[in-house]
């Protein structure tokens, strides 16, 4: 009976240990409040539209979806409350506008700084972009995938002439073909 019972233990022990418990919690660059990362929750902006966003470790938020909206004009906030915390908006995941059948204008705020596969692959191809940020976003070879870019435009107003270079060869890779303020890729690469 005894070793009935330490060989039971020793199954529960070795199961408690196999297996650790892991939970990440973050205190948002905006606020000394911690946000678990992982948490996913629709949340609505004052402009009415409504990202689905995750947090990450950082206490950021990435923006994986917008929910259903007829409107041509989508702003994304800088920031977004999740259990009352405010956090930024940091990346965008995913095909986010595939809910937006009619978006032909795209707001990103300043905070954003990478831009991943698809994310705007239900973009009109007549659209215009604007960024926000004074620094090129990281943008994924195929942020534009299945999209004709010839006719899209990329606005800017914060970007340095260098970091619009920067913003351009980040384009070129991920095979955007259209205009940024004005200029296309080549134009602005030229030497």
């Amino acid at each position: 009976m005894f070793k009935k019972l330490l060989a039971g233990m020793m199954v529960v022990a070795v199961a408690l240990t196999a297996v650790p418990a892991v939970s990440y919690a973050a205190t948002s660059p905006s606020s000394s409040v911690e946000v678990e990362a992982g948490q996913t929750e629709k949340v609505t902006q004052s402009n009415g539209i409504k990202p689905t966003v995750t947090t990450t470790e950082k206490g950021n938020v990435v923006v994986s979806e917008i929910a259903k909206t007829s409107k041509t004009t989508i702003a994304i906030a800088a920031t977004v409350k999740v259990d009352g915390v405010t956090c930024e908006v940091k990346r965008l995941e995913g095909d986010i506008f595939a809910n937006c059948t009619n978006v032909k204008k795209v707001s990103l705020p300043a905070t954003i700084n990478q831009i991943a596969e698809k994310t705007f692959s239900s973009v009109q191809p007549t659209a215009t972009i604007t960024l926000a940020s004074k620094t090129a976003p990281k943008i994924n070879r195929a942020a534009f995938a299945g999209v004709d870019t010839k006719k899209m435009k990329i606005t800017t107003s914060n970007m340095t002439k260098k970091q619009i270079t920067v913003l351009a060869k980040r384009l070129k890779n991920a095979g955007f073909k259209g205009k940024v303020n004005g200029k296309t890729i080549a134009q602005l690469l030229k030497k």
